[in-house]
């Protein structure tokens, strides 16, 4: 396993969310999470309250507008960054046949559990996407799925009917199974459906690792609209991919040396 050594300030650009962690030599000093459109509309409020005069910066993003407002502030301020992606990320195999289809936050995911646990693993991120992603250790970032966020099915609901509201996937769920009403309705369809659709696809995918590779997977559960499981042999990273891009750095920076 690899110690994470290096002093880094890590970005992960999210659809809805995203995810700033300060690492300082290895360890996790700082964290939070902020709405991505903050990142277009006042990127220096957020950012200027960090030193990148002593911290290098590592990002990876999914949101080409707010990457676009993170290179206008790096441009200006002259910090030294590394943005991982299929061309810039070393030592992981990727053996997917279109690797510039693969979102640089899977990539730094799949980077993270390839150097720090047992593979296969198979690493499932709740965001406003749910993607599962295949990690072997012959073939590196094999592939995986993709399907809607939690928040993603009331989104759908609430703009493609003429009566059904929008709800928040935050909202409190009372502890039932049949909705009395119609936000409760649609959140126990979400959060449960959600849940369900999860738990078959990681069922799915679990059998076919084991098929290909002749042993179970490594479960490992991150994002920040993470749902419940009862997948009882399931690791919650929350932190997966901002370490990911603190680890990347760091390859980077000794093989650059």
């Amino acid at each position: 396993m690899v110690i994470l050594e290096h002093s880094v300030i890590c970005l992960d650009i999210g659809n809805s969310t995203s995810h700033l962690g300060v690492y300082e030599m290895g360890q996790l000093i700082d964290e939070r999470r902020i709405p991505s459109f903050k990142l277009i509309n006042s990127p220096n409020e957020i950012l200027d309250q960090y030193n990148f005069s002593k911290f290098p910066l590592s990002y990876c993003s999914v949101f080409p507008e707010a990457e676009k407002s993170l290179i206008n502030y790096i441009n200006k301020k002259n910090i030294t960054v590394f943005n991982l992606n299929y061309k810039t990320i070393v030592d992981l195999p990727i053996t997917y046949p279109n690797p510039t289809q693969i979102g640089q936050d899977r990539l730094a995911n799949s980077f993270a559990v390839f150097h720090s646990t047992d593979l296969p693993s198979l690493v499932i991120d709740v965001g406003t996407a749910t993607t599962f992603d295949v990690v072997t250790e012959t073939g590196g970032y094999e592939g995986g799925i993709i399907v809607p966020g939690p928040q993603g099915f009331l989104d759908f609901l609430n703009q493609n009917t003429a009566l059904l509201p929008k709800v928040n996937i935050q909202e409190h769920l009372p502890h039932a199974v049949i909705g009395k009403e119609t936000r409760q309705a649609m959140l126990i369809g979400a959060k449960l459906g959600h849940t369900a659709m999860k738990e078959g696809l990681i069922s799915h995918l679990s059998k076919e690792i084991e098929l290909q590779f002749l042993k179970k997977p490594k479960l490992i559960l991150t994002g920040g609209a993470s749902t419940q499981t009862n997948i009882s042999n399931i690791e919650h990273r929350p932190d997966l991919t901002i370490f990911g891009l603190a680890l990347a750095f760091q390859f980077k920076e000794t093989n650059h040396k």
